[in-house]
Formats: C-alpha cells, sequence, structure tokens
C-alpha cells in the first residue's frame, strides 16, 4: 500500500507537470515543429519529415525514450531535424510509445530500432545515418552493432557506450537503486528528481544560472524557456526497460565489454569499429563523461560541445545551443556527406 501510494503521488506529478506545459504551451512557449507525417508500419511510430529536395540518403534519429522527442525541433534557428533536411538528407524520427506495457524491456526496445533500420535500408535502397542522444544513443549503438552492415553511419551526442567506473554522476543511483519497491510504470517525476539528486549542478543550480545568463539575452532567454517547457514533457517507462538499462548496462556493463545478448544475438562494441562513428562529447559533464563514450570507440569523429547560454540543461545544449548550431552541426553534416551511405 505504501508503495503504490508513493508511486501514484509520483504519477500525479507527471500529470501536473505535463498541465503546466498546456499553459507554457499558450504563454507562446510551445516548440515550432517541422512538419511531419506518420510512417505507416503495423510497430513502429516512426515519422517522416517534409522536404523541398528529393531526399534520398535516409536519417534516423533516435531520442531518449523518457520524454517527447521535439527538442530535436525546438525552434527553426536550432533544430537539428531543419538542418539534416535542409543538407538534403530524408530524415526519419523513431518516436518511443509514452504508455509503454508491463512488459516493455531493453529487447523491445532493440527490436524496435532493428525495424526502423530496416525499414528505412529497404525503403531507401542504401544504408541509413544513425543520430542518438543520451540513452538514445545508446540505444541506437546497440542496435547499429547488431546490424553494422544496415548502418551508414553513427552519430553519439552524449550517449554513454561504457559504464562502470565511467558512469560519472548517476553511478550511485545506478548501484543503489531497489527495482522492488517500485511499481510497473516508473513516473517521469521519480527519474527527475533521481537526475537532480545526483547531479544538481546540471539538472537544479544550473537551469537557474542559466535563466539568470539569459535575462539580457532576448533570443537566449526565448530558447530557455522553450527547453524548460519540453522538461515537463513527463514519459513513465516500464520498471522492465528501466531495470535492464541499469542492471544490464550500468552495474555490468555488458555492451562495453561486449557481452550484452539480446534476441538471440550479442551486441558487441567493438563492432562500432567496423563503422564511421562521430561523436558529440562535453568536457564539462558529469552526466555524461567524455569516458564513457570515446573510451570504446576506436576511431571516431569527435566534436567538442562547450557549455553556452540559453540552453537550460546542457545536457540538452548539443541539440539545441545557438552556438552548436553554428560551430557543431554544419561540420557533423560535412562529415555525414563524406563518402555518402553505402547501398544496400
Amino acid at each position: 500500500m505504501v508503495r503504490s501510494s508513493w508511486n501514484a503521488m509520483f504519477l500525479m506529478g507527471d500529470v501536473l507537470r505535463q498541465s503546466l506545459g498546456t499553459l507554457l504551451d499558450n504563454a507562446g512557449y510551445a516548440p515550432q515543429e517541422m512538419t511531419w507525417y506518420r510512417v505507416q508500419h503495423p510497430d513502429l511510430q516512426l515519422r517522416r519529415y517534409f522536404s523541398n529536395s528529393a531526399a534520398t540518403n535516409p536519417v534516423l534519429i533516435v531520442p531518449a525514450p523518457i520524454k517527447r522527442p521535439y527538442i530535436f525541433d525546438l525552434l527553426p534557428q536550432v533544430s537539428v531535424i531543419r538542418r539534416l533536411a535542409d543538407a538534403g538528407f530524408a530524415v526519419y524520427l523513431h518516436e518511443w510509445p509514452e504508455e509503454q506495457a508491463a512488459d516493455w524491456n531493453l529487447e523491445t526496445s532493440i527490436a524496435l530500432l532493428l525495424a526502423a533500420i530496416e525499414k528505412l535500408s529497404r525503403d531507401h535502397q542504401r544504408a541509413p545515418v544513425v543520430i542518438g542522444h543520451s540513452l538514445g544513443g545508446t540505444l541506437a549503438a546497440i542496435a547499429a552493432a547488431l546490424v553494422r552492415r544496415r548502418v551508414g553511419k553513427l552519430v553519439l551526442v552524449q550517449a554513454p557506450l561504457a559504464f562502470g567506473q565511467c558512469t560519472g554522476a548517476l553511478r550511485p543511483i545506478a548501484i543503489d537503486a531497489q527495482f522492488e519497491v517500485l511499481s510497473r510504470r516508473i513516473a517521469g517525476s521519480l527519474l527527475d528528481c533521481a537526475s537532480v539528486a545526483a547531479a544538481p549542478e546540471e539538472f537544479f543550480v544550473g537551469r537557474y544560472c542559466d535563466a539568470w545568463a539569459s535575462l539580457s539575452d532576448l533570443e537566449a532567454l526565448a530558447l530557455h524557456g522553450r527547453v524548460i517547457r519540453w522538461t515537463l514533457d513527463e514519459f513513465a517507462p516500464s520498471r522492465q526497460l528501466l531495470q535492464d538499462v541499469i542492471e544490464l548496462l550500468y552495474r555490468e556493463d555488458r555492451f562495453a565489454r561486449n557481452d550484452l545478448h539480446l534476441l538471440d544475438r550479442t551486441a558487441r562494441c567493438d563492432a562500432l569499429a567496423e563503422l564511421p562513428v562521430a561523436a558529440i562529447v562535453d568536457h564539462t559533464s558529469r552526466v555524461v563523461p567524455p569516458s564513457s563514450t570515446l573510451q570504446q570507440l576506436s576511431s571516431p569523429r569527435v566534436f567538442v560541445y562547450e557549455p553556452e547560454i540559453g540552453v537550460a540543461l546542457q545536457h540538452v545544449g548539443a541539440l539545441v545551443g545557438r552556438r552548436a548550431h553554428r560551430e557543431i552541426w554544419p561540420h557533423v553534416i560535412e562529415w555525414l556527406r563524406q563518402g555518402g551511405n553505402h547501398k544496400t
């Protein structure tokens, strides 16, 4: 009874935060997303973004599976999706279901990504670029390792591959998490509270410092407000998915150890050596230390994100930062164009 009441309180917090998000939408802080349509598929929630060009090179974007994906398309001037579409890519986004079944787990998630990669490979007759952020990047890397010949290039945006001693600020939570006291769905508000406890300088103090620093810059302040609005969109992932991520990745570090068994196969991190991989890292981050990404890669193309104002949370700064869009993404796109995507 105590467990049920405790989780119900956090789930109610999700509802309240989403309601506040709607109020902020009405106040002018709604995202300004590019037009997209739903790709017809019995299992996938796959978006295809409209483009003015006859795009043939497919890109699959994989967001983190705990919040809505429009952080990739927050405002036209800081939209990763618009940049890719303007560069001539056929841009797709894998959208995670907000209501996950109780038995939704790591295998389920990877199976969906493999289905999306297969569909894009088949439809475009060439291997797609796969871009993932944070835990979405980790899942993208695992999927790419399983079907590396079906992936053209991989871009990891502050996405950890190695855990254990490389985990960073989230390590205490990963070690101490007790899943038997959790319900089948984990409230997004609970995950937020855990993140604040693990890295208050990033998830709590940092956002207020950023708001103060943005006061004299109206563009930065408008961007900051929209990122804060995005943080109010909470998912309630299944306990089994979270448990798999914590136990198989954080605690046992199976992907980095080349011993992650999924879908009757073994996902080996060293298989990424057969792929062109780029990594965007933040040397100041305690949430995703650069070593957690770079330690497992043989010769990645590395882009360094420098913290900037207006992004509210530096963990998403590489996606929405104005300087990031001036100094990083043009070079990422240039790298993506080099050599093209091989045909399947």
